[in-house]
Protein backbone atom coordinates (compact mmCIF):
# COMPACT_ATOMS: atom_id res chain seq x y z
CA UNK A 1 0.00 0.00 0.00
CA UNK A 2 1.35 3.33 -0.60
CA UNK A 3 1.18 6.00 1.77
CA UNK A 4 3.62 8.45 0.39
CA UNK A 5 1.43 11.49 0.39
CA UNK A 6 3.22 14.86 0.44
CA UNK A 7 2.36 18.65 0.70
CA UNK A 8 5.59 20.11 0.59
CA UNK A 9 5.07 22.15 -2.57
CA UNK A 10 2.23 23.96 -0.67
CA UNK A 11 2.99 26.82 1.31
CA UNK A 12 1.25 27.11 4.82
CA UNK A 13 -1.61 29.25 3.16
CA UNK A 14 -3.06 26.53 1.65
CA UNK A 15 -3.80 25.12 4.93
CA UNK A 16 -6.53 27.71 6.35
CA UNK A 17 -9.96 27.18 8.44
CA UNK A 18 -12.59 25.22 5.91
CA UNK A 19 -11.78 22.22 4.32
CA UNK A 20 -10.21 22.44 0.78
CA UNK A 21 -12.06 20.43 -2.01
CA UNK A 22 -12.24 20.17 -5.24
CA UNK A 23 -8.76 20.86 -7.20
CA UNK A 24 -7.76 21.18 -10.69
CA UNK A 25 -5.03 22.01 -12.67
CA UNK A 26 -3.83 22.88 -15.88
CA UNK A 27 -2.00 20.42 -18.64
CA UNK A 28 1.31 22.75 -18.28
CA UNK A 29 1.41 22.14 -14.22
CA UNK A 30 1.55 25.69 -13.24
CA UNK A 31 -2.21 27.08 -12.65
CA UNK A 32 -4.28 25.07 -10.09
CA UNK A 33 -7.74 25.34 -8.63
CA UNK A 34 -9.49 24.60 -5.75
CA UNK A 35 -12.22 25.35 -2.94
CA UNK A 36 -12.16 26.10 0.07
CA UNK A 37 -15.52 25.25 1.79
CA UNK A 38 -17.06 28.28 4.25
CA UNK A 39 -20.68 28.87 5.47
CA UNK A 40 -22.21 30.03 2.34
CA UNK A 41 -20.65 28.01 -0.34
CA UNK A 42 -16.82 27.93 -1.35
CA UNK A 43 -13.88 30.12 -2.17
CA UNK A 44 -12.35 30.18 -5.14
CA UNK A 45 -8.74 30.14 -4.99
CA UNK A 46 -5.80 30.30 -7.56
CA UNK A 47 -1.91 29.55 -7.55
CA UNK A 48 0.78 29.40 -9.66
CA UNK A 49 3.77 27.58 -10.18
CA UNK A 50 6.77 29.46 -9.92
CA UNK A 51 10.08 27.65 -10.01
CA UNK A 52 8.66 23.95 -8.97
CA UNK A 53 6.69 25.64 -6.26
CA UNK A 54 3.18 26.95 -5.65
CA UNK A 55 2.45 30.25 -4.81
CA UNK A 56 0.23 31.75 -2.00
CA UNK A 57 -3.45 31.34 -3.75
CA UNK A 58 -5.39 34.47 -4.21
CA UNK A 59 -9.04 34.19 -4.21
CA UNK A 60 -10.64 34.50 -7.09
CA UNK A 61 -13.70 37.15 -7.01
CA UNK A 62 -17.33 35.83 -7.94
CA UNK A 63 -20.45 38.13 -8.43
CA UNK A 64 -22.53 38.51 -5.25
CA UNK A 65 -25.99 37.06 -7.30
CA UNK A 66 -23.80 33.14 -7.23
CA UNK A 67 -25.31 31.88 -3.74
CA UNK A 68 -23.51 28.93 -2.68
CA UNK A 69 -21.04 28.58 -5.54
CA UNK A 70 -19.10 24.59 -5.30
CA UNK A 71 -17.43 22.39 -7.88
CA UNK A 72 -15.24 24.94 -9.31
CA UNK A 73 -12.72 23.48 -12.17
CA UNK A 74 -10.34 24.89 -14.51
CA UNK A 75 -10.26 24.02 -18.52
CA UNK A 76 -6.97 21.90 -19.24
CA UNK A 77 -5.82 24.76 -21.27
CA UNK A 78 -6.35 27.77 -18.56
CA UNK A 79 -8.85 29.41 -20.28
CA UNK A 80 -12.19 28.49 -18.54
CA UNK A 81 -13.61 27.85 -14.92
CA UNK A 82 -16.24 25.95 -14.61
CA UNK A 83 -18.54 25.20 -11.53
CA UNK A 84 -22.14 25.11 -10.04
CA UNK A 85 -24.22 27.61 -8.20
CA UNK A 86 -27.78 27.67 -7.14
CA UNK A 87 -30.67 29.34 -9.16
CA UNK A 88 -33.65 30.86 -8.13
CA UNK A 89 -34.93 27.80 -7.35
CA UNK A 90 -32.52 26.77 -5.04
CA UNK A 91 -31.35 24.24 -7.49
CA UNK A 92 -28.19 23.82 -8.76
CA UNK A 93 -26.84 24.91 -12.31
CA UNK A 94 -23.12 24.80 -14.15
CA UNK A 95 -21.57 28.40 -15.04
CA UNK A 96 -18.40 28.82 -17.04
CA UNK A 97 -16.11 32.02 -16.93
CA UNK A 98 -14.00 33.44 -19.13
CA UNK A 99 -10.55 33.82 -17.30
CA UNK A 100 -7.33 35.97 -18.03
CA UNK A 101 -4.89 35.43 -15.34
CA UNK A 102 -6.88 36.30 -12.36
CA UNK A 103 -9.39 38.35 -14.43
CA UNK A 104 -12.66 36.70 -15.08
CA UNK A 105 -15.65 37.48 -17.28
CA UNK A 106 -18.90 38.12 -15.79
CA UNK A 107 -20.34 33.94 -15.42
CA UNK A 108 -22.80 32.50 -18.19
CA UNK A 109 -24.81 29.86 -17.70
CA UNK A 110 -24.62 26.54 -19.78
CA UNK A 111 -27.61 25.41 -21.95
CA UNK A 112 -30.69 24.17 -20.76
CA UNK A 113 -29.99 20.90 -22.17
CA UNK A 114 -27.58 20.55 -19.41
CA UNK A 115 -28.93 22.66 -16.60
CA UNK A 116 -32.58 20.46 -15.59
CA UNK A 117 -34.92 22.25 -13.29
CA UNK A 118 -32.70 19.81 -10.91
CA UNK A 119 -29.54 20.03 -9.59
CA UNK A 120 -26.62 19.90 -11.78
CA UNK A 121 -22.31 20.18 -10.16
CA UNK A 122 -19.18 18.77 -10.96
CA UNK A 123 -18.36 20.03 -13.87
CA UNK A 124 -15.55 18.31 -15.94
CA UNK A 125 -14.62 19.27 -19.78
CA UNK A 126 -12.40 17.26 -22.01
CA UNK A 127 -9.32 18.51 -22.74
CA UNK A 128 -10.13 19.45 -26.61
CA UNK A 129 -13.11 21.32 -25.40
CA UNK A 130 -15.82 19.10 -27.23
CA UNK A 131 -17.81 17.16 -24.22
CA UNK A 132 -18.58 17.85 -20.95
CA UNK A 133 -19.04 15.34 -17.94
CA UNK A 134 -21.31 16.68 -14.97
CA UNK A 135 -23.53 15.18 -12.61
CA UNK A 136 -27.01 15.46 -12.07
CA UNK A 137 -29.11 14.25 -8.50
CA UNK A 138 -31.95 11.90 -9.32
CA UNK A 139 -35.26 13.04 -9.33
CA UNK A 140 -36.70 10.28 -6.88
CA UNK A 141 -33.88 10.43 -4.62
CA UNK A 142 -34.39 10.03 -1.15
CA UNK A 143 -33.72 13.60 1.12
CA UNK A 144 -31.40 11.37 3.52
CA UNK A 145 -30.24 9.13 1.10
CA UNK A 146 -29.39 11.31 -2.49
CA UNK A 147 -28.47 9.56 -5.61
CA UNK A 148 -26.52 11.18 -8.08
CA UNK A 149 -25.91 10.19 -12.00
CA UNK A 150 -23.38 10.94 -14.26
CA UNK A 151 -23.91 12.53 -17.75
CA UNK A 152 -22.26 13.74 -20.77
CA UNK A 153 -22.87 16.22 -22.79
CA UNK A 154 -21.41 17.09 -26.18
CA UNK A 155 -20.38 20.14 -28.54
CA UNK A 156 -20.57 20.88 -32.02
CA UNK A 157 -17.94 23.17 -33.48
CA UNK A 158 -19.17 26.58 -32.63
CA UNK A 159 -19.61 25.36 -28.77
CA UNK A 160 -23.59 24.72 -29.25
CA UNK A 161 -24.76 21.45 -26.96
CA UNK A 162 -25.25 18.77 -29.29
CA UNK A 163 -26.69 15.91 -27.06
CA UNK A 164 -26.87 15.15 -23.33
CA UNK A 165 -27.13 11.35 -22.31
CA UNK A 166 -26.49 9.51 -19.16
CA UNK A 167 -23.51 7.50 -18.93
CA UNK A 168 -24.60 3.79 -19.80
CA UNK A 169 -24.11 0.90 -17.16
CA UNK A 170 -21.77 -0.16 -15.86
CA UNK A 171 -20.61 3.52 -14.95
CA UNK A 172 -24.60 4.53 -12.95
CA UNK A 173 -25.70 1.16 -11.10
CA UNK A 174 -26.27 3.11 -7.51
CA UNK A 175 -24.56 6.50 -6.92
CA UNK A 176 -21.84 7.99 -9.10
CA UNK A 177 -20.72 11.63 -8.71
CA UNK A 178 -17.86 14.35 -8.77
CA UNK A 179 -16.26 12.72 -12.57
CA UNK A 180 -12.70 13.96 -13.32
CA UNK A 181 -12.09 13.00 -17.00
CA UNK A 182 -8.55 12.61 -17.73
CA UNK A 183 -6.87 14.40 -21.03
CA UNK A 184 -6.90 11.41 -23.13
CA UNK A 185 -11.22 11.96 -22.67
CA UNK A 186 -11.20 7.96 -22.40
CA UNK A 187 -10.10 7.31 -18.50
CA UNK A 188 -12.57 8.72 -16.11
CA UNK A 189 -12.02 8.62 -12.14
CA UNK A 190 -15.25 9.22 -10.09
CA UNK A 191 -16.96 8.51 -6.69
CA UNK A 192 -19.16 5.74 -6.59
CA UNK A 193 -21.21 3.82 -3.80
CA UNK A 194 -20.42 0.04 -4.16
CA UNK A 195 -23.93 -0.85 -3.61
CA UNK A 196 -27.27 0.21 -2.40
CA UNK A 197 -26.56 -0.62 0.86
CA UNK A 198 -23.60 1.33 1.29
CA UNK A 199 -23.85 4.84 2.44
CA UNK A 200 -19.69 5.87 1.89
CA UNK A 201 -18.11 6.26 -1.68
CA UNK A 202 -15.06 5.23 -3.61
CA UNK A 203 -12.78 6.37 -5.68
CA UNK A 204 -13.39 4.39 -8.67
CA UNK A 205 -11.77 4.26 -12.41
CA UNK A 206 -13.75 3.72 -15.79
CA UNK A 207 -11.74 3.28 -18.85
CA UNK A 208 -13.80 3.93 -22.71
CA UNK A 209 -13.29 0.98 -25.08
CA UNK A 210 -12.45 1.14 -28.60
CA UNK A 211 -16.62 0.95 -29.29
CA UNK A 212 -16.75 3.80 -27.08
CA UNK A 213 -18.48 1.66 -23.97
CA UNK A 214 -16.85 1.93 -20.64
CA UNK A 215 -14.84 -1.10 -19.08
CA UNK A 216 -16.10 -2.13 -15.78
CA UNK A 217 -15.11 0.42 -13.20
CA UNK A 218 -12.14 -0.34 -10.37
CA UNK A 219 -11.53 1.19 -6.91
CA UNK A 220 -8.63 3.00 -6.59
CA UNK A 221 -6.74 1.61 -3.42
CA UNK A 222 -4.23 4.39 -3.04
CA UNK A 223 -6.63 6.89 -2.72
CA UNK A 224 -9.56 4.54 -0.91
CA UNK A 225 -7.43 3.02 1.83
CA UNK A 226 -7.00 7.19 3.35
CA UNK A 227 -9.81 8.74 5.02
CA UNK A 228 -12.23 10.39 2.91
CA UNK A 229 -10.04 10.90 -0.93
CA UNK A 230 -12.06 12.12 -4.04
CA UNK A 231 -10.80 11.89 -7.47
CA UNK A 232 -7.78 13.08 -8.04
CA UNK A 233 -6.66 15.62 -11.38
CA UNK A 234 -3.82 15.18 -13.32
CA UNK A 235 -0.07 17.12 -13.43
CA UNK A 236 1.41 16.71 -17.01
CA UNK A 237 4.58 17.99 -16.14
CA UNK A 238 5.43 16.70 -12.87
CA UNK A 239 3.58 13.38 -13.14
CA UNK A 240 1.68 13.86 -9.99
CA UNK A 241 -2.22 13.72 -9.07
CA UNK A 242 -3.76 16.06 -6.70
CA UNK A 243 -6.78 15.51 -4.85
CA UNK A 244 -8.07 16.37 -1.38
CA UNK A 245 -7.40 14.30 1.77
CA UNK A 246 -9.35 14.89 5.32
CA UNK A 247 -10.01 18.24 4.15
CA UNK A 248 -6.52 19.17 2.31
CA UNK A 249 -4.97 19.06 -0.25
CA UNK A 250 -2.80 16.44 -1.45
CA UNK A 251 -0.43 14.38 -3.88
CA UNK A 252 1.06 11.33 -5.28
CA UNK A 253 3.11 10.60 -7.97
CA UNK A 254 0.87 9.43 -10.90
CA UNK A 255 2.11 5.95 -10.97
CA UNK A 256 0.99 4.99 -7.36
CA UNK A 257 -2.48 6.07 -8.41
CA UNK A 258 -3.42 3.45 -10.22
CA UNK A 259 -1.31 0.71 -8.54
CA UNK A 260 -3.66 -2.15 -7.27
CA UNK A 261 -3.18 -5.24 -4.70
CA UNK A 262 -6.63 -6.71 -5.47
CA UNK A 263 -7.27 -9.20 -7.89
CA UNK A 264 -9.22 -8.83 -10.97
CA UNK A 265 -11.72 -10.98 -10.32
CA UNK A 266 -12.07 -9.57 -6.76
CA UNK A 267 -12.21 -5.91 -8.54
CA UNK A 268 -15.03 -7.12 -10.79
CA UNK A 269 -16.80 -8.23 -7.63
CA UNK A 270 -16.76 -5.05 -5.14
CA UNK A 271 -19.72 -3.14 -8.17
CA UNK A 272 -22.21 -6.41 -8.79
CA UNK A 273 -22.33 -8.38 -5.78
CA UNK A 274 -21.34 -11.39 -7.68
CA UNK A 275 -21.25 -14.87 -6.26
CA UNK A 276 -18.19 -15.97 -7.63
CA UNK A 277 -20.10 -18.71 -9.70
CA UNK A 278 -19.41 -17.50 -13.27
CA UNK A 279 -18.00 -20.38 -15.75
CA UNK A 280 -14.48 -20.01 -17.38
CA UNK A 281 -15.25 -17.55 -20.29
CA UNK A 282 -17.22 -14.86 -18.13
CA UNK A 283 -14.24 -15.05 -15.51
CA UNK A 284 -11.76 -14.13 -18.61
CA UNK A 285 -13.75 -11.72 -20.17
CA UNK A 286 -13.79 -9.74 -16.85
CA UNK A 287 -9.85 -10.43 -16.59
CA UNK A 288 -9.75 -8.95 -20.25
CA UNK A 289 -12.17 -5.66 -19.89
CA UNK A 290 -12.20 -4.83 -15.50
CA UNK A 291 -8.54 -3.21 -15.62
CA UNK A 292 -7.01 -2.43 -19.11
CA UNK A 293 -3.19 -2.07 -19.54
CA UNK A 294 -2.32 1.50 -18.96
CA UNK A 295 1.26 1.12 -20.02
CA UNK A 296 2.65 4.54 -19.68
CA UNK A 297 1.96 8.18 -18.50
CA UNK A 298 2.13 9.42 -22.10
CA UNK A 299 -0.76 7.37 -22.84
CA UNK A 300 -2.74 9.70 -20.95
CA UNK A 301 -3.35 12.23 -23.70
CA UNK A 302 -0.41 14.64 -22.50
CA UNK A 303 2.39 16.24 -25.19
CA UNK A 304 4.09 18.17 -22.54
CA UNK A 305 6.25 15.75 -20.76
CA UNK A 306 9.04 17.15 -19.60
CA UNK A 307 9.26 19.57 -22.21
CA UNK A 308 9.04 23.57 -21.84
CA UNK A 309 7.08 24.84 -24.91
CA UNK A 310 9.19 27.53 -26.19
CA UNK A 311 7.66 31.03 -26.49
CA UNK A 312 5.19 32.18 -29.32
CA UNK A 313 6.31 35.87 -29.91
CA UNK A 314 3.46 38.02 -31.74
CA UNK A 315 3.31 41.68 -32.34
CA UNK A 316 0.23 44.05 -33.52
CA UNK A 317 1.90 47.42 -34.87
CA UNK A 318 0.30 50.30 -35.52
CA UNK A 319 0.84 53.43 -38.00
CA UNK A 320 -1.30 56.07 -38.43
CA UNK A 321 -0.98 59.01 -41.30
CA UNK A 322 -4.02 59.35 -42.66
CA UNK A 323 -7.02 61.17 -40.70
CA UNK A 324 -10.57 61.92 -41.74
CA UNK A 325 -11.07 65.10 -39.58
CA UNK A 326 -9.44 67.64 -41.61
CA UNK A 327 -9.23 69.65 -37.91
CA UNK A 328 -6.48 66.98 -36.72
CA UNK A 329 -3.11 67.13 -38.90
CA UNK A 330 -1.93 64.25 -41.16
CA UNK A 331 1.44 63.08 -40.72
CA UNK A 332 4.14 61.58 -43.35
CA UNK A 333 6.34 58.98 -41.40
CA UNK A 334 4.13 56.52 -38.73
CA UNK A 335 3.22 53.83 -41.58
CA UNK A 336 6.25 54.16 -42.71
CA UNK A 337 8.50 53.98 -39.13
CA UNK A 338 5.56 51.14 -38.42
CA UNK A 339 6.59 49.32 -41.47
CA UNK A 340 10.22 49.11 -40.94
CA UNK A 341 9.99 48.36 -36.93
CA UNK A 342 7.82 45.00 -38.32
CA UNK A 343 10.50 44.15 -40.87
CA UNK A 344 13.35 44.69 -37.95
CA UNK A 345 11.06 42.10 -36.27
CA UNK A 346 11.06 39.60 -38.32
CA UNK A 347 13.78 39.84 -40.55
CA UNK A 348 16.42 39.83 -36.97
CA UNK A 349 14.14 38.91 -34.54
CA UNK A 350 11.90 35.81 -33.66
CA UNK A 351 8.59 37.22 -34.95
CA UNK A 352 7.41 34.84 -37.31
CA UNK A 353 5.71 36.96 -40.07
CA UNK A 354 2.25 34.99 -39.83
CA UNK A 355 2.13 36.39 -35.91
CA UNK A 356 2.52 39.81 -36.82
CA UNK A 357 -0.24 42.09 -37.87
CA UNK A 358 0.19 45.56 -39.60
CA UNK A 359 -2.38 47.90 -38.96
CA UNK A 360 -1.95 50.95 -41.38
CA UNK A 361 -4.54 54.07 -40.83
CA UNK A 362 -6.86 52.08 -39.04
CA UNK A 363 -10.33 53.12 -37.78
CA UNK A 364 -10.89 52.54 -33.94
CA UNK A 365 -13.00 49.79 -34.51
CA UNK A 366 -10.24 47.96 -36.04
CA UNK A 367 -8.21 48.61 -33.56
CA UNK A 368 -10.03 47.31 -30.93
CA UNK A 369 -11.34 44.40 -33.29
CA UNK A 370 -7.50 43.48 -33.55
CA UNK A 371 -6.85 43.08 -29.65
CA UNK A 372 -10.01 40.87 -29.29
CA UNK A 373 -8.47 38.54 -31.93
CA UNK A 374 -5.15 38.57 -30.59
CA UNK A 375 -6.64 37.66 -27.04
CA UNK A 376 -8.54 34.63 -28.73
CA UNK A 377 -5.45 33.12 -30.04
CA UNK A 378 -2.63 34.42 -27.15
CA UNK A 379 -1.63 31.36 -24.93
CA UNK A 380 0.62 31.82 -20.90
CA UNK A 381 3.81 31.54 -22.78
CA UNK A 382 3.27 33.64 -25.32
CA UNK A 383 5.16 37.29 -25.62
CA UNK A 384 3.27 39.89 -27.55
CA UNK A 385 4.53 43.36 -28.43
CA UNK A 386 2.16 46.41 -29.03
CA UNK A 387 3.39 48.88 -31.48
CA UNK A 388 1.75 52.20 -31.64
CA UNK A 389 3.15 55.60 -33.79
CA UNK A 390 0.85 58.40 -34.74
CA UNK A 391 -1.18 61.05 -32.84
CA UNK A 392 -1.78 60.74 -29.26
CA UNK A 393 -3.34 63.46 -26.88
CA UNK A 394 -3.35 64.17 -22.86
CA UNK A 395 -5.82 65.81 -21.38
CA UNK A 396 -4.64 67.26 -18.55
CA UNK A 397 -8.47 67.71 -16.73
CA UNK A 398 -9.36 64.23 -17.17
CA UNK A 399 -5.64 63.23 -16.44
CA UNK A 400 -6.28 60.54 -19.42
CA UNK A 401 -4.02 59.64 -22.52
CA UNK A 402 -5.47 58.68 -25.75
CA UNK A 403 -4.62 57.43 -28.95
CA UNK A 404 -6.08 59.13 -32.28
CA UNK A 405 -7.70 56.51 -34.72
CA UNK A 406 -7.73 57.62 -38.45
CA UNK A 407 -11.91 58.31 -37.60
CA UNK A 408 -11.10 60.61 -34.53
CA UNK A 409 -12.69 64.13 -34.04
CA UNK A 410 -11.23 66.67 -32.82
CA UNK A 411 -14.10 67.48 -30.87
CA UNK A 412 -15.46 64.43 -29.81
CA UNK A 413 -13.47 61.48 -27.96
CA UNK A 414 -16.39 59.20 -28.95
CA UNK A 415 -13.59 57.36 -31.14
CA UNK A 416 -10.55 57.87 -29.38
CA UNK A 417 -8.56 55.14 -27.45
CA UNK A 418 -8.22 55.68 -24.16
CA UNK A 419 -4.91 54.61 -22.69
CA UNK A 420 -6.80 53.38 -20.10
CA UNK A 421 -8.39 50.48 -22.79
CA UNK A 422 -5.08 49.52 -23.59
CA UNK A 423 -4.10 48.91 -20.15
CA UNK A 424 -7.11 47.02 -19.95
CA UNK A 425 -6.45 44.48 -22.88
CA UNK A 426 -2.56 44.35 -21.32
CA UNK A 427 -3.68 43.30 -18.36
CA UNK A 428 -6.29 40.73 -19.45
CA UNK A 429 -4.21 38.67 -22.28
CA UNK A 430 -3.33 35.18 -21.17
CA UNK A 431 0.55 35.61 -22.24
CA UNK A 432 3.88 35.89 -20.04
CA UNK A 433 4.96 39.08 -21.40
CA UNK A 434 3.83 42.02 -23.14
CA UNK A 435 5.61 44.78 -24.00
CA UNK A 436 4.02 48.13 -25.13
CA UNK A 437 6.67 50.56 -27.26
CA UNK A 438 4.16 53.69 -27.73
CA UNK A 439 5.71 56.65 -29.95
CA UNK A 440 3.07 59.00 -28.61
CA UNK A 441 2.02 60.29 -25.22
CA UNK A 442 1.24 56.96 -22.91
CA UNK A 443 1.75 58.26 -19.09
CA UNK A 444 -0.36 59.63 -16.59
CA UNK A 445 -0.55 57.26 -13.75
CA UNK A 446 -0.24 54.31 -16.11
CA UNK A 447 3.17 53.48 -14.53
CA UNK A 448 3.74 52.04 -11.27
CA UNK A 449 7.33 53.80 -12.19
CA UNK A 450 8.77 56.06 -14.45
CA UNK A 451 11.96 56.70 -13.61
CA UNK A 452 14.83 56.05 -15.44
CA UNK A 453 17.22 52.63 -14.27
CA UNK A 454 20.75 52.61 -13.61
CA UNK A 455 21.10 49.56 -11.99
CA UNK A 456 22.38 46.28 -13.77
CA UNK A 457 19.41 44.15 -15.18
CA UNK A 458 18.98 40.46 -13.54
CA UNK A 459 19.79 37.68 -15.55
CA UNK A 460 17.87 36.97 -18.81
CA UNK A 461 16.72 33.64 -17.26
CA UNK A 462 15.51 34.59 -14.03
CA UNK A 463 13.68 37.86 -16.06
CA UNK A 464 12.60 35.49 -18.70
CA UNK A 465 10.39 33.26 -15.92
CA UNK A 466 8.46 35.71 -14.05
CA UNK A 467 5.54 37.66 -15.89
CA UNK A 468 6.23 40.89 -17.31
CA UNK A 469 3.68 44.30 -18.42
CA UNK A 470 6.11 46.59 -19.40
CA UNK A 471 5.42 50.32 -21.76
CA UNK A 472 8.23 52.01 -23.39
CA UNK A 473 7.22 55.58 -24.40
CA UNK A 474 8.31 58.25 -26.59
CA UNK A 475 7.97 60.77 -24.17
CA UNK A 476 5.91 63.34 -22.00
CA UNK A 477 4.79 65.77 -23.56
CA UNK A 478 1.66 66.08 -25.28
CA UNK A 479 2.66 66.35 -28.87
CA UNK A 480 6.14 64.22 -30.39
CA UNK A 481 7.09 65.68 -33.49
CA UNK A 482 6.46 63.60 -37.18
CA UNK A 483 9.95 62.37 -37.41
CA UNK A 484 10.76 60.78 -34.61
CA UNK A 485 13.87 60.41 -32.71
CA UNK A 486 12.71 57.71 -30.46
CA UNK A 487 11.26 55.64 -33.17
CA UNK A 488 15.06 56.60 -34.43
CA UNK A 489 16.68 55.64 -32.52
CA UNK A 490 15.11 52.43 -31.17
CA UNK A 491 15.38 51.06 -34.71
CA UNK A 492 18.72 51.31 -34.60
CA UNK A 493 19.93 50.13 -31.55
CA UNK A 494 17.84 46.70 -32.66
CA UNK A 495 19.85 46.69 -36.08
CA UNK A 496 22.98 47.46 -34.23
CA UNK A 497 22.54 44.88 -31.53
CA UNK A 498 24.73 41.71 -31.17
CA UNK A 499 23.47 40.12 -28.23
CA UNK A 500 21.19 36.88 -28.11
CA UNK A 501 19.19 38.01 -25.83
CA UNK A 502 18.32 41.63 -24.90
CA UNK A 503 15.80 42.45 -22.07
CA UNK A 504 13.22 45.59 -23.23
CA UNK A 505 15.15 47.34 -20.42
CA UNK A 506 18.70 46.82 -21.45
CA UNK A 507 17.25 48.01 -25.16
CA UNK A 508 15.50 51.32 -23.60
CA UNK A 509 18.62 52.15 -21.35
CA UNK A 510 20.45 51.65 -25.00
CA UNK A 511 19.00 54.31 -26.42
CA UNK A 512 17.88 56.45 -23.86
CA UNK A 513 20.25 59.55 -23.40
CA UNK A 514 20.60 59.61 -27.18
CA UNK A 515 16.54 60.65 -27.88
CA UNK A 516 17.19 62.94 -24.65
CA UNK A 517 20.45 64.42 -26.63
CA UNK A 518 18.45 65.26 -29.69
CA UNK A 519 15.16 65.72 -29.14
CA UNK A 520 13.09 67.36 -26.49
CA UNK A 521 11.40 64.61 -24.91
CA UNK A 522 12.28 62.83 -22.13
CA UNK A 523 11.60 58.75 -22.78
CA UNK A 524 9.91 57.03 -20.25
CA UNK A 525 10.09 52.89 -19.76
CA UNK A 526 8.61 51.19 -16.47
CA UNK A 527 5.85 48.69 -14.93
CA UNK A 528 2.33 49.05 -16.31
CA UNK A 529 0.45 49.67 -13.15
CA UNK A 530 -1.90 47.20 -12.02
CA UNK A 531 -1.56 44.26 -15.14
CA UNK A 532 -0.41 41.60 -13.62
CA UNK A 533 3.40 42.04 -13.28
CA UNK A 534 5.59 40.24 -11.10
CA UNK A 535 8.92 41.30 -11.93
CA UNK A 536 10.59 39.69 -15.25
CA UNK A 537 10.72 41.92 -18.25
CA UNK A 538 10.12 41.13 -22.08
CA UNK A 539 12.88 39.38 -23.53
CA UNK A 540 14.23 40.00 -27.29
CA UNK A 541 15.62 36.70 -29.27
CA UNK A 542 17.87 37.65 -32.18
CA UNK A 543 18.09 35.27 -34.72
CA UNK A 544 21.77 33.43 -36.10
CA UNK A 545 23.02 34.85 -39.12
CA UNK A 546 21.27 32.12 -41.74
CA UNK A 547 17.95 32.27 -39.73
CA UNK A 548 17.70 36.15 -40.53
CA UNK A 549 19.57 35.56 -44.48
CA UNK A 550 16.75 32.80 -44.99
CA UNK A 551 14.23 35.36 -44.03
CA UNK A 552 15.61 38.07 -46.49
CA UNK A 553 15.04 36.10 -49.18
CA UNK A 554 12.35 34.75 -48.41
CA UNK A 555 10.95 38.36 -48.84
CA UNK A 556 12.67 39.50 -52.06
CA UNK A 557 11.17 36.46 -53.67
CA UNK A 558 7.53 37.43 -52.85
Amino acid sequence: MTTGFSQTSFPKEFDLDGDERFPSITSDGNTLLFAREQKKGFDFFLSNKVNGKFMPPTQLILPDNMPYPTSPVISHDGRWIYFSAYNKGNNGDIYRMRRWGRRLAKPEILSSKINSRGYELFPSPTKDGKGLYFCRLKDKSEPTNLKYAIYYAAFDKKGNVESVNILPQPINLYSEKEPKIMPDGKTLFFMSKISDDEEEYEVMCAIKNEDESWGEPFPIDALNAQNYAHPPCMDGTNQMAYFTQEGKLAMLHWGHILKTDAPQEEIAKTRNNDTGEDNEEQTETKKQTTRPSISSFSDLGFDIIDFKQPPVYRAIIIGINEYQDDKIANLDRPVDDAAAFEEILTTHYTFPKENVISLKSPTREKIIETLDNVMEVAKENDHILIFYAGHGHWDSKRKAGYWLPSDAKAKSTANWVRNSTIKEYIASYKAKHVLLISDACFSGGIFKTRAAFTDAPKAINNLEKLPSRKAMTSGTLKEVPDESVFVKYLQKRLLENTEKYTSARALFDSFRDAVMNNSENVPQFGVINATGDEGGDFIFVKKDKVEAKEVQNDTSGD
